[in-house]
């Protein structure tokens, strides 16, 4: 394992910038970052180390046309802007955009807020919480299973399958809706989730971001797009509503006990806008993200044969959770390759430092899991498939995995999500092979990373035990 010396923040900026690139004189690395993202950190990384400046506009002129973004892989680093949360903040663009679309979520707020809105949803998401839906979460996978009894040589487009399972449970699991969530409303996501991610992106990436109500043709289509997405949310509270006024018990689901949940510290409440704005955040992030991780996890297990009869041998002894349990290594390991989050913003509060460097406060401050996850030292042969790095004891720092990002601010849901996969995972495994028709998933950096387009998996029934060919 490589270590190396973590300097304490420095009152002073006596220490050097980071290095970086220099990039064009009026556009810096804009045009290199918009182009390939993650190829661009990949190759300042490769070149300059682990904390690497990038200037995003001209070399002169105001520090606000000519931002610099400063990027992190070391685990180390990735601690410290995980961790030191009155240093790095989320008064990030990203954040902010986020904030815009929709609202003051779990993900946007800061300081007391934030603790507020922690307090009352962590209960809702903890292990032995999710734990409960344990039994519906294997219902719906058999349905899978049961579906893909009926696919012929072509194989499924698994983004297509992944979103419909993703949806069903969270349906169910949130929104008390029997089946999964409704055809309009899926239909609605199948139309809007593309549209989130561009656009986020987009406003993120303006040089100049106007405010919102400025008449230019970029506001209107984010106004629309926040409209349609509000729309879409109270049509499924309003439902979730009415089957609350005729359940004595209130619903077992998590969208009921969210409205009857309290602060533990004050006996606070979630306003119904705070109920709305929490719900369209589990419904846009809560089925992209399970999806898009097993979506990456069966795809690999497809294209690595050997790998995929290990896994299926562990899933058929059905060891669940234990320590050398390879489907859920499996999944991890997915999430190694490609983490759903693949760059976490901050801002600096103060002038403080990285690796040794010096960066001024209000810097753009990226930790990035897709580098971090690939770093040799940390991961050996880092673009081979090997769900083993994740079974018994590991010797690795433990920032030098970050799937779910890390510290007070690691995502809520990620026991829900982590079940969910695994769940699926084995039953499928138990009764197909599973052969990757595509050599490699083209993945878009959105507001996560996923698919660009359809991932598509023949599927091959397994024989029962003992039963010879």
């Amino acid at each position: 394992m490589s270590a190396r010396v973590v300097h304490p923040p420095s009152a002073s900026l006596s220490r050097a910038a980071p290095p970086g690139p220099a990039g064009h004189p009026l556009l810096g690395m804009a045009r290199e970052l918009r182009a390939d993202l993650l190829g661009t950190l990949q190759a300042g990384f490769a070149q300059y180390g682990d904390v690497v400046a990038y200037r995003v506009g001209p070399v002169r002129g105001p520090r606000r046309l000519r931002p610099l973004i400063v990027v992190v892989r070391h685990p180390d680093d990735v601690r410290r802007v995980m961790l030191e949360t009155d240093v790095f903040v989320r008064s990030a663009p990203s954040y902010d955009v986020l904030r815009e679309l929709l609202g003051e979520t779990l993900v946007t707020m800061e300081g007391d807020r934030w603790q507020r809105q922690k307090r009352i949803l962590q209960p809702l998401f903890t292990r032995q919480h999710v734990a409960r839906y344990a039994g519906l979460l294997e219902t719906e996978a058999n349905r899978v299973v049961e579906r893909w009894r009926a696919l012929g040589a072509e194989g499924v487009d698994i983004v297509q399958a992944m979103e419909a399972y993703a949806l069903r449970v969270l349906g169910q699991t949130i929104f008390a809706e029997e089946g999964g969530i409704d055809p309009d409303t899926v239909a609605a996501l199948e139309r809007l989730v593309p549209r989130v991610g561009s656009q986020v992106v987009e406003r993120v990436a303006q040089a100049v971001r106007p405010p919102l109500w400025w008449p230019t043709a970029r506001n209107r289509r984010f106004r629309a797009l926040r409209a349609e997405l509000r729309e879409t949310i109270e049509r499924v509270l309003v439902r979730s509503e009415r089957a609350d006024c005729g359940d004595a018990s209130g619903g077992g689901d998590l969208l009921s006990r969210l409205r009857a949940a309290r602060d533990p510290e004050g006996g606070a409440t979630l306003t119904r806008r705070e109920v709305r704005d929490e719900a369209l955040l589990f419904l846009l992030g809560g089925h992209t993200t399970t999806a898009d991780v097993l979506i990456s996890t069966l795809h690999l297990l497809g294209r690595h044969a050997e790998v995929q009869e290990r896994v299926a041998a562990a899933a058929a002894r059905d060891v669940g959770d234990a320590a050398d349990d390879l489907v859920r290594a499996a999944v991890e390991e997915a999430m190694r390759l490609h983490p759903p989050s693949y760059a976490l913003g901050r801002r600096t509060a103060t002038d403080t430092e990285l690796g040794g460097h010096a960066v001024p406060a209000r810097t753009l401050v990226l930790v990035v899991p897709w580098a971090t996850h690939r770093d040799p030292r940390f991961w050996p042969d880092p673009e081979r498939f090997d769900p083993r790095r994740f079974v018994g004891e590991q010797c690795r720092p433990p920032f030098a995995y970050v799937p779910f990002a890390g510290g007070k601010r690691t995502c809520i849901g990620r026991h829900l999500a982590m079940l969910e996969s695994t769940v699926l995972v084995r039953a499928l495994l138990r009764s197909y092979r599973l052969e990757s028709l595509d050599a490699r998933i083209a993945l878009s950096p959105l507001i996560s990373m996923r698919p660009s387009g359809p991932v598509r998996v023949r599927v091959h029934p397994r024989r029962p035990v003992g039963v010879r060919a």
